[in-house]
């Protein structure tokens, strides 16, 4: 997770490959802990699987997450790191419906905050992202916003878990609000700034995205409907 520079704790940061029944299917920037976290978390969020059952075996040998699973895997090939414009999403998407009032939501924000390198480790250059359902906070860690949330897909898919909240520490990207509405989020936070994909993806998914805007603070973007004022 983490070596030591001049006293300093610095994040480590791999280049992986995923391969699914000997295809290499992703490759993905990643902190070399929860890989299979990882690897669940795009199988499940890219449609390669409905359950944790259907993956047959599940390795790591070196930069290379091996899987193998019981139905054919889709030959498409993608960088993670590339925000991967997926309007659409995937899967078929059941949110977990949620309304909050505004002042509820940015004490929720405060929570998370707890849980962020800044406040944990703040010499870590990591991103946060956490699903907040019934049973409380699931919270993961990585370099990259983008495998933080496939790690997060991955922890709440092993633990059989789907809420109505997700908070990211990074820029809400598609891929970002994707992969959240896939464990259930219909409202997504980020702390960061928007961007288009990520705008577009939420409108099209029917998730309300609140992110930090400069100067304006927690801003609603798409389906604000579920926030009351």
């Amino acid at each position: 997770m983490w070596r030591e520079v001049n006293g300093i704790k610095v994040a480590v940061d791999e280049l992986y490959q995923v391969f699914v029944n000997g295809e290499l299917v992703a490759t993905a920037v990643a902190s070399p802990q929860d890989l299979d976290e990882l690897a669940l978390g795009l199988l499940y969020a890219d449609g390669y699987i409905d359950t944790v059952e259907e993956v047959s075996e599940l390795r790591v040998e070196g930069r290379k997450i091996i899987a193998r699973i019981r139905r054919r895997a889709s030959p498409s090939f993608k960088a993670v790191e590339d925000c991967d414009v997926v309007k659409g999403g995937r899967r078929e998407v059941r949110l977990v419906e949620a309304r909050l009032d505004v002042e509820k939501l940015r004490a929720l924000v405060a929570e998370f905050g707890k849980f962020t390198m800044p406040t944990a480790e703040p010499s870590l250059a990591m991103h946060t992202s956490a699903l907040l359902d019934e049973k409380g906070w699931l919270v993961v860690h990585d370099v990259s916003r983008h495998s933080s949330m496939l790690k997060l897909v991955g922890k709440a898919l092993k633990e059989g878990r789907r809420g109505p909240l997700v908070f990211t520490t990074g820029r809400a990207s598609s891929d970002l609000v994707a992969r959240g509405a896939a464990i259930g989020a219909s409202i997504m936070v980020s702390i960061r700034g928007p961007l288009n994909s990520g705008v577009e993806t939420a409108c099209a998914l029917g998730v309300t995205l609140v992110a930090n805007v400069r100067g304006r603070g927690l801003t609603p973007l798409c389906n604000p409907w579920r926030l009351k004022i």
